[in-house]
């Protein structure tokens, strides 16, 4: 197969987060294949069915044909956790090595698993694994460095996580970004060299991305300090090449109205920004080169409960097929114009509807996008409409 086309980036959280224990349990035989009545509501058909029932994976990579899942077997979710590879043809599941933290990507044609628990104010940086996704086999241990450390400041500085959170993104050329903490660090896959590291001036990151063309990193800070003032979320684009500061978010942008950084989906032109304001939540486009908002519509931001770009709780987006894909727990599906916004078709999922729904992958041979839905691993074969 070719390569996947999927841009989401973040580190999955554990499958026990989507799956039930019931089905964590039975993820090493899993059911066969079983179809599922096809979404209804009004405009063209999206036809959605469950391609392995039971499991679902934090990850897909269409180019092996494969789901992988980190997989707690301990009642209380804390590990450790064991890589699950699931093969989607098939139906079956190999079991690789454990880990101690439960968060991983897919990103250059490899697994990327968070494999080294560093607590914030050790003398090193985490541990980052390398992983063949077909053999499950370990190719290295990266060791990365250890973070800025933070401005001095009189703003408050907001409590992190007392492990840091990888967030991993492809790369131009066989090399991929890594960010954490107040870090990016730029790596060769070949054999795992730091070719760059870039400190972050101030907040955390909390998601990365880089556009199908390989030329923009953009970042999603979590609590930066913008012209003098701590505001809750920012947005940076750097020379994915080099690492050179392109633009930043000001602080009069929509994008401070995050509690926390989003998560983000690059496209040609731009990226694409999904985060909470509350019980609610948006999904705006920021244009290349100044970070501004420049999507969706203010029409298109109306419309609840059937809104698209804004959401109750929970969205999820990914690009592929010349098209952004956006699920949200409103219960709509959609597809639109990665630079514009504009809606091309639109479902209601029952699945989806207060939900957490999460598009893993779009597969560039069949067009076909692949989710979980908390139950299994879907197929959603969106219509034509949504291609360009």
């Amino acid at each position: 197969m070719s390569t996947p086309t999927a841009t989401t980036t973040t580190m999955q959280q554990v499958a026990s987060d989507a799956c039930d224990e019931a089905a964590i349990g039975d993820a090493a035989s899993p059911a066969p294949f079983r179809p599922a009545p096809t979404t209804t509501g009004p405009g063209p058909s999206w036809d959605e069915h469950t391609l392995i029932a039971g499991t679902c994976p934090q990850v897909v990579d269409p180019a092996v044909g494969a789901g992988f899942a980190l997989v707690s077997h301990v009642p209380t979710d804390q590990g450790p956790w064991v890589l699950q590879r699931i093969d989607i043809d098939r139906a079956t599941t190999e079991t690789g090595a454990t880990f101690s933290v439960g968060s991983l990507t897919v990103a250059a044609g490899y697994l990327w698993i968070s494999c080294g628990r560093s607590i914030a104010g050790d003398s090193t940086g985490p541990l980052l694994c390398q992983v063949d996704p077909s053999s499950l086999a370990v190719v290295r241990q990266i060791q990365l460095p250890r973070p800025s450390p933070p401005p001095q400041s009189s703003a408050p500085q907001r409590s992190v996580s007392n492990s840091y959170q990888l967030s991993v993104a492809q790369g131009p050329g066989a090399t991929v970004w890594v960010g954490y903490d107040r870090t990016l660090v730029h790596i060769a896959t070949g054999d795992g060299e730091l070719l760059t590291s870039v400190p972050i001036a101030s907040g955390t990151v909390a998601s990365v991305s880089v556009d199908p063309a390989l030329h923009s990193l953009y970042v999603a800070l979590s609590y930066p300090t913008v012209a003098g003032q701590t505001v809750d979320a920012a947005v940076v684009e750097f020379d994915a090449r080099t690492g050179q500061l392109l633009a930043a978010t000001p602080e009069t942008s929509e994008v401070t109205d995050s509690v926390a950084g989003g998560a983000l989906t690059a496209v040609p032109g731009g990226v694409w920004m999904s985060f909470r304001t509350g019980m609610l939540g948006e999904t705006l486009l920021l244009r290349q080169s100044d970070l501004a908002v420049v999507g969706p519509s203010v029409a298109s931001l109306a419309g609840q409960p059937d809104g698209v770009f804004r959401w109750i709780m929970d969205a999820s987006t990914i690009y592929g097929d010349g098209a952004l894909f956006v699920v949200n727990e409103n219960g709509v599906m959609a597809c639109a114009d990665p630079r514009l916004g504009v809606v091309r078709a639109q479902q209601h999922l029952a699945a989806a509807q207060g939900n957490s729904f999460e598009l893993l992958a779009v597969d560039p041979t069949s067009g076909q996008v692949l989710a979980t839905d908390g139950n299994g691993l879907q197929s959603i074969t969106p219509p034509s409409s949504c291609r360009v």
